[in-house]
């Protein structure tokens, strides 16, 4: 999962919305027992979706499709296709319209970016200039995040090509997610009554 689905899978919650985005960031047990208790809840809450979908059939079952080396980074270039997937679904699966969500998630992070990191800040403010939250559906943006996800971890090939896989398997991209993102509702609905509130 990236982004767009952590936060709606995180649920209304300040705290969770903001653990989803910290899950990136926030590495060991030391540095999580340092963030506000519901913070850390919701990293805790964004790992365990990521289990939960990195362990799904579906989402297996489409990785076997690919060959090498695309199958190396299957699983991060799907977390931004299933993104757009969603995007493509919002009236099924958004929990409120996506301008009105995308609005909420760019004043959550500018209200507490003095306490976020550095990389954290940084993607906040170009997620906010690119309007990246209504745009995922768009192939532009696609492209311009596989661009920036490739320089970040200094492998061009084959994550600057990402969007490639949803040209050669857009229709089984489609019913995987189509699969898996219920399942994601119904799981992490009990998660995060577990961690202390729906």
């Amino acid at each position: 999962m990236n982004h767009l689905a952590h936060v709606v899978l995180a649920g209304p919650r300040e705290g969770l919305r903001l653990g989803a985005f910290l899950g990136d960031h926030v590495k060991g047990r030391r540095a999580l027992d340092a963030l506000p208790a519901d913070w850390a809840a919701g990293v805790e809450l964004h790992r365990r979706i990521d289990t939960l979908s990195d362990e799904h059939p579906a989402v297996l079952d489409l990785l076997a499709r690919l060959e090498s080396p695309w199958r190396r980074y299957g699983g991060v270039i799907f977390d931004i296709l299933f993104d757009h997937m969603l995007s493509r679904h919002w009236k099924r699966f958004g929990p409120v319209p996506l301008d009105r969500l995308g609005g909420e998630i760019d004043v959550l992070l500018a209200r507490y970016r003095p306490q976020l990191p550095p990389r954290l800040v940084r993607f906040s403010l170009w997620a906010e200039n690119r309007g990246l939250w209504q745009r995922y559906g768009d192939r532009e943006m696609l492209e311009e995040i596989f661009a920036l996800l490739a320089r970040r971890h200094g492998r061009l090939w084959p994550l600057a090509e990402g969007a490639c896989l949803l040209d050669d398997h857009e229709a089984a991209i489609e019913r995987a997610f189509l699969e898996m993102f219920p399942d994601m509702l119904d799981r992490t609905a009990g998660e995060r009554e577990r961690l202390g509130g729906a």
